[in-house]
Parts: structure tokens; C-alpha cells; sequence
């Protein structure tokens, strides 16, 4: 307890001192850097297992307390940005298989494993349920969410959200309360149904089912965020602590390429949605990036941009693959599996 601790600590003083400095994200990359440099100077650095699903339950609400109950007529009018997205996994996900597959000669399932655009719980379940190695894939998703959290707040200027309009509501703490319980035991029956993003998706919708069946009108301090952007800066930097150097030595130039070839497909289906639908692009790029769903829902919530329409893409894009994974990877791996029983 005392290590989480100081290293909260750590990641929040990294925050504060990030914003002194007018970084931007100031504290998700401050309290990344921080225990990074920590970690670099051997101090011993740890979070709880349960940090994701804390954040995870936090977000939920929050982009629940952000939906009308127009929701339906948002995601009529989305139907064509989410098929493009679609057509976007299917186009990435074949070119990273034939890049490790072929360039980078890794075997079938683990090049069927590393394409896959995040879902990296689902993806380390299925690489222990086959008997893989779970390192190579494991660091390559590591390397692209790092890249992913650390570059798009550098590449693009944040403009942090107005919240003098938000200050002056004043928060019903006993009802916020009450509702991140019931947030939380729809969140833990989701993962034990084990349904994609478990504690977001649930978190998410019984907020939703309790802020319409009962009219409420919920209310998030806008603070309330930076800290979840420090908590979340400071749990992936302490998960980047356990990377393999030696593999890293071994498999850095796959897996560059592999993020420079993902970036690139992701990038140029951004733009055409940026272009032709005329979506703002840092909205465009949250949405349609590969991975790391909380980080850039998190990073949507601190910007002008929609957090709704990004957690949107997000959701479907995990959901879509989550039910495709399956799929290719019996598709690959079900000769060899076959062979080895």
C-alpha cells in the first residue's frame, strides 16, 4: 500500500508540475514522465490490478451522464462513420497480419494476435488459453498504446474545456455516490458475463438505464478528471516497468513497423472522415485510434471535442473485434492447433 501510494504520489506531482510547464494532456503525460523517470532511476513502483477498472467505471459514468435521451437518433445519424470505421478494422487488421506474417516472419497466431487493434485483455485470453508465448504480443500492444498516449497529445494542442458553466452546478455527492455503486455492480456483472470492456460497457449502460428511468440529472466536477488522467498516466507508465529489454531488442523493428503501418491506415481513414463528413480531426483521430479505449476517452473528455462520439467508436470498434478475434484466430491457428492435440 505504502509503494501505490508514493507512487501516486509521484505520477500526481508529475501532473502538477506539467501543468506549471504548459505541457499538453499536462496531467496524463506529467505523471507518465514522472514514473518513467522513476522507473529509470530504480525506484520500485506499483499500482493495483484494479486501477483500469476503477478508471473504466469512472468514464462510464461520465459519458452516460452526457447522453440526451436522443441517443438513438446520434447513432442513426453515426451509422456512416462507424461502417467506415468497420471497413477500416478489416483493411488494418489484414495489412498487420501480412506484415508479420511475411516481413517480419512471426508465426501465424502470433501475427494474428499483434494485428489486432487493441482489446489487449482479450487478446492476452486467448494467447494463454492456446499455450502461446503471451511477451511478443504483449509488447508489441504496449509499444503501440504507449506511442498512441505519449504522441497525440504532443501532435495536437489541447485546448482545455471551459468549465466555468460546470463549476457553478453544484454536484449531488450522496446521488453520484449511489449511482457509481450501482455503476459498479453493473460493471462487475458485465465482466463476469464476460462482455467486451466490461466495467466501461456496464458502467455505462445501468448509468444510463438509472438516469432515465428516474430523471436524473448527474453532474461530474470537471476536476474529478484531471485526477483520472494522473491515476491513468501513472498506471501505464508502471505497466511499460515490466517490458522484456531483451525482446525489445528483438522484436522493436516489427513492432515500429507495425505502429507506423497502423498509424498510417488509421490516420488516412481519419482524414476521410474529418473530410468528408466533416469531423473535427482530433475527434476524428480519437475515434478511429487503435487502441487503448480509456486513454483516448479520457482525452476527448479534457478537449472540445464530442467524448460521446469518440467513446462510441471506441465501443463499437472493441465490440467489433472482440467478435471477430475469434473468428481469425480459429481461422489461423485451428490447423496447427489441430496438429499439436
Amino acid at each position: 500500500m505504502l509503494t501505490i501510494l508514493k507512487t501516486l504520489a509521484i505520477g500526481v506531482t508529475g501532473g502538477w508540475l506539467a501543468t506549471l510547464l504548459h505541457l499538453p494532456s499536462p496531467w496524463l503525460l506529467g505523471a507518465m514522465l514522472a514514473v518513467l523517470l522513476a522507473i529509470a532511476a530504480r525506484v520500485d513502483v506499483r499500482m493495483p490490478s484494479m486501477t483500469t477498472s476503477i478508471i473504466s467505471l469512472f468514464l462510464g459514468v461520465s459519458i452516460a451522464s452526457g447522453i440526451d435521451a436522443d441517443i438513438v437518433d446520434h447513432l442513426v445519424d453515426w451509422s456512416s462513420t462507424l461502417l467506415l470505421m468497420t471497413l477500416m478494422l478489416a483493411v488494418l487488421v489484414a495489412m498487420l497480419f501480412s506484415f508479420y506474417r511475411y516481413r517480419c516472419r512471426w508465426s501465424d497466431t502470433d501475427a494474428v494476435l499483434s494485428s489486432v487493434p487493441g482489446n489487449l485483455a482479450v487478446v492476452m485470453l486467448f494467447a494463454v488459453q492456446a499455450g502461446l508465448d503471451v511477451k511478443r504480443i504483449a509488447l508489441v500492444h504496449s509499444v503501440r498504446l504507449f506511442f498512441l498516449v505519449t504522441a497525440l497529445p504532443l501532435a495536437f494542442p489541447i485546448t482545455q474545456r471551459s468549465t466555468e458553466e460546470l463549476v457553478q452546478l453544484q454536484p449531488d455527492y450522496p446521488l453520484l455516490a449511489l449511482v457509481f455503486a450501482c455503476a459498479f455492480v453493473g460493471g462487475w456483472c458485465a465482466r463476469r458475463l464476460r462482455i467486451p470492456a466490461g466495467m466501461l460497457t456496464g458502467a455505462l449502460f445501468t448509468t444510463l438505464v438509472l438516469k432515465f428511468l428516474f430523471g436524473l440529472d448527474l453532474h461530474i466536477p470537471p476536476q474529478w478528471f484531471n485526477g483520472v488522467l494522473a491515476v491513468l498516466g501513472t498506471a501505464i507508465a508502471v505497466r511499460m516497468a515490466g517490458l522484456d529489454l531483451a525482446l525489445l531488442r528483438n522484436t522493436f523493428m516489427g513492432a515500429l513497423g507495425g505502429l507506423a503501418l497502423a498509424l498510417t491506415t488509421c490516420g488516412c481513414f481519419a482524414m476521410v472522415l474529418h473530410l468528408g463528413f466533416d469531423v473535427p480531426l482530433l475527434q476524428a483521430l480519437l475515434s478511429y485510434m487503435p487502441g487503448g479505449i480509456e486513454v483516448m476517452v479520457a482525452i476527448a473528455f479534457s478537449t472540445d471535442v464530442d467524448p460521446v462520439f469518440v467513446a462510441t467508436h471506441q465501443l463499437v470498434r472493441v465490440l467489433v473485434m472482440c467478435f471477430a478475434l475469434p473468428l481469425l484466430f480459429r481461422w489461423v491457428a485451428g490447423p496447427s492447433l489441430k496438429a499439436s492435440s
